[in-house]
């Protein structure tokens, strides 16, 4: 299985994202490529899908840490701690 959210996977999202807009919006693939924009288009699409992928990364990490270091000892009084 290929990694896409690896760095070095930027031609395959690429690709992937291409063959996406040209199946779901031909028209506008057609417009951006008789534009002469779709490259750019492409490019900051990449951009933006592997800013949002990092960000829910992150929210995922941080909702795996909080739930897998909660810890809590039900025979423990904090009321009777000298802290």
């Amino acid at each position: 299985m290929i990694d896409l959210a690896n760095e070095n996977q930027k031609e395959n999202r690429l690709d992937m994202i291409r063959e996406a807009m040209k199946d779901k919006a031909p028209l506008t693939y057609a417009d951006l490529e008789s534009s002469g924009q779709l490259q750019s288009f492409l490019e900051t699409r990449e951009t933006e899908m592997m800013a949002y992928f990092k960000e829910e990364q992150e929210r995922a990490w941080q909702s795996t840490m909080s739930t897998f270091l909660e810890f809590f000892d039900p025979s423990y009084d904090e009321t009777s701690s000298p802290m």
